[in-house]
């Protein structure tokens, strides 16, 4: 099998319902999946590529860690991920006053576990080699990297 996984900020069937009407509409071949991150049920080494989009600051840091793990074990040898997220290091957040930043924690209750999560590492200790990270916006960053060998 050949082809990509994307990670979305949603449990919702919905969504899935609506990206397969939409698949549909512009006649693309997508067999969609609702599963949970951690545990896809997908056979091992069967992906290219896997994105993960805005997910990684709504997860406690262990389950972080796990879909990385499974996001490994999915991707056959040479593949890549990439993740995109909130960038802890943007002058953004740490120039952020105190009252504001924590109206945002109001509504990202893992806010402060993924600031404090080093995500190369994390990455490099799921069985990747070192990712390249780029920002992508004042408040956003890119992670990319290969499995490794």
């Amino acid at each position: 099998m050949q082809g990509i996984i994307s990670l979305i900020d949603s449990t919702s069937p919905y969504f899935l319902a609506v990206a397969n009407y939409r698949a549909g509409q512009r006649q693309a071949k997508i067999n969609w999946l609702h599963a949970q991150a951690e545990s896809t049920g997908l056979p091992d080494a069967s992906f290219d590529l896997v994105s993960i989009f805005l997910m990684c600051h709504e997860l406690p840091q262990s389950a972080t860690r796990q879909i990385l793990a499974e996001m490994r074990r999915v991707l056959r040898p040479g593949g890549y991920l990439a993740i995109m997220d909130m960038n802890p290091k943007s002058e953004v957040y740490k120039k952020m006053p105190a009252y504001i930043l924590t109206l945002l924690k109001s509504t990202e209750p893992y806010l402060d576990e993924y600031f404090a999560l080093d995500i190369e590492q994390a990455i490099v200790e799921a069985g990747f080699q070192t990712p390249t990270i780029t920002n992508n916006t004042h408040r956003h960053r890119t992670a990319i990297a290969q499995v490794s060998g």
